[in-house]
């Protein structure tokens, strides 16, 4: 999936979140489930791309959307809905790192299992090349990591992505120039040690 094959959020799309919210603070569990349709994607692709598993991205994408639940009572329309759902996630994702930090999982090797890659597509070198991309971007701090994510993979906006990392626009595109250049001179190392290897 390409930036450009991502549908940006237009001011209707943006009222009926607001109106879904509502909903959820009057207690509405249809109204989260609409939330949830709308959203489960595109949390889903940036919790899976800044955690590498998919089932890490689908446990915390249920603990971002129970978040939701529990906050909707004290949920303020000061921002957009998207950029504080995302921030949500964020935390969410904050968190798991430092848990990992503290208790590392060993991962298992790619393809022992034998599953295909989470979309069910793609060849092994596609796949392995989504592995080395995953690898580069937990190399990057977590901001800059965010930021590529988001704006790459998700509806937001560029003032909503700035608004969910709680950074000025301007200071967002300084943030996604230093992880560009840093996972590009990742991505060229592992280029060279693989080709010195065979």
């Amino acid at each position: 999936m390409t930036a450009d094959s991502i549908p940006k959020r237009s001011e209707a799309t943006r009222d009926e979140d607001e109106r879904y919210m509502a909903a959820v603070a009057a207690g509405d569990g249809d109204a989260l489930r609409e939330i949830f349709d709308r959203w489960k994607l595109p949390m889903l692709n940036y919790l899976y791309r800044s955690l590498g598993n998919f089932a890490d991205a689908e446990d915390l994408a249920l603990e971002v959307f129970t978040e939701v639940w529990r906050s909707a009572p004290r949920y303020r329309s000061e921002g957009t809905f998207s950029a504080w759902l995302f921030a949500i996630a964020r935390g969410k994702v904050r968190h798991e790192w430092r848990r990992r930090r503290r208790k590392p999982v060993a991962a298992a090797p790619v393809g022992l299992l034998g599953f295909p890659a989470p979309d069910g597509e793609g060849s092994l070198e596609q796949r392995e090349s989504e592995e080395v991309l995953l690898r580069g971007l937990n190399t990057l701090p977590e901001a800059q990591r965010s930021a590529l994510i988001l704006t790459a993979q998700s509806p937001l906006s560029a003032d909503e992505v700035a608004a969910t990392l709680g950074v000025k626009p301007s200071h967002l595109y300084v943030l996604i120039h230093r992880g560009r250049q840093r996972l590009k001179q990742y991505l060229k190392d592992q280029h060279e040690y693989t080709s010195s290897q065979i």
